[in-house]
């Protein structure tokens, strides 16, 4: 294939499973590909260190050391008042992320977001294409009206992260099936670091992690109330709770209740928490299983790289964590957020060696054959060829 000149548009805030994904994949196509990363702000410092570290171009718009958020008022007025205040700065950075993108004269563009997509607004003599990855669910009633006419007027194809997606964003009506292409998350059991975190358990205590951001979508309250009934039951293990905690005020508030709730339910002794780590593989090498009870989602990377790892799942059945998980074969299913569900099943792997090794070796294959860097770059192979 002819090289291409590509850019990922990014705003980064911290550098989570969809951040990684991204600089993987700009990584793997740089080696026969002209690959630029456009930062808004270069405020994300695991970011920038892992995209310098690979070798990829990377400019910055408008350098700080926090990323320009608009403050998440749920008063009508403050929210028009900061949307004012933050038009002057979008048109800057508008007119900057332009001039970068015309001297580059890319063939595509590949973003992820209506923020970064808002700065192609009224841009000139456009010649590239507009390639929205689509990392999450879609779920209608989640986008706003103005993001749909984003997508409408400048995006040319939609690269979904999962089946869910691509079946999500054409049942809302958003787009055609003809620009909707499934390209699937990339891992290597190769590349990931062997070190095991140092978690204080006794020799036969099993560890159950929850890898996510403390927010209430992802599902920690879930976990606290399957660990109060696995402690009720005198199930042997620790709920090891990983994520970063957002700045921002929601984040902030949720894990104080998170904490507030383990004190409640006297879980101290079973539950430890690893806030704000950049890079949590440790604790996948140091776990034994993993759940992930969140309300939505496009393909959780948490997922993949707990199976690579050889670590059975459990998961509510949202987004594309179907694609991985086949109940019974490659991981379960629970009825959506029944914390007893999620007991039931950790206690069910704890106590049969056998069907955890059955889950753990099916998971491991699957992700081994399916989510390969050569499956994932055939796929966006067959974007680039239309």
């Amino acid at each position: 294939m002819k090289q291409k000149k590509i850019i990922f548009l990014e705003a980064v805030q911290d550098y989570g499973g969809a951040r990684i994904s991204a600089v993987e994949l700009a990584e793997r196509l740089s080696k026969q590909h002209k690959v630029t990363i456009i930062d808004f702000y270069g405020s994300c410092k695991p970011f920038l260190e892992n995209v310098t570290k690979r070798g990829i171009d990377l400019r910055i718009i408008d350098k700080r050391d926090t990323p320009y958020i608009i403050n998440t008022s749920t008063v009508l007025l403050i929210k028009i008042i900061n949307f004012v205040l933050f038009v002057p700065h979008l048109i800057r950075i508008r007119k900057k992320v332009q001039s970068i993108i015309k001297e580059i004269q890319p063939d595509y563009i590949v973003l992820n977001n209506s923020k970064v997509l808002s700065s192609l607004v009224f841009f000139s003599n456009k010649k590239f294409k507009v390639l929205f990855f689509a990392r999450g669910w879609f779920i209608l009633s989640q986008i706003t009206k103005l993001d749909k006419l984003l997508y409408k007027h400048l995006v040319d194809k939609f690269v979904c992260v999962s089946n869910a997606t691509k079946q999500a964003l054409f049942c809302g009506g958003l787009t055609s099936l003809d620009n909707l292409y499934v390209v699937h998350n990339a891992i290597s059991e190769f590349s990931l670091p062997k070190e095991k975190a140092l978690i204080e358990k006794e020799e036969n205590t099993k560890i159950i992690l929850h890898a996510g951001g403390f927010l209430k979508d992802k599902g920690q309250l879930v976990s606290l109330e399957m660990a109060k009934i696995l402690k009720n039951k005198g199930v042997d293990f620790k709920l090891v709770l990983a994520g970063l905690v957002y700045k921002g005020g929601e984040s902030e508030v949720f894990y104080n209740k998170v904490v507030d709730l383990i004190r409640l339910y006297k879980l101290d002794d079973v539950v430890e928490i690893i806030k704000n780590k950049s890079n949590v593989i440790t604790y996948f090498n140091a776990c034994d299983i993993l759940i992930h009870p969140s309300e939505t989602e496009g393909l959780p990377r948490v997922i993949m790289e707990a199976m690579i790892l050889k670590k059975p799942v459990i998961a509510n059945a949202v987004g594309g964590v179907s694609d991985y998980i086949l109940n019974g074969f490659t991981g379960f299913l629970p009825h959506h957020n029944s914390a007893k569900e999620y007991a039931e099943y950790v206690e069910k792997l704890i106590t049969n060696e056998e069907l955890y090794d059955f889950i753990a070796l099916n998971g491991y294959n699957l992700v081994k054959t399916s989510f390969t860097e050569e499956n994932q770059l055939n796929s966006l192979d067959k974007v680039f060829e239309v």
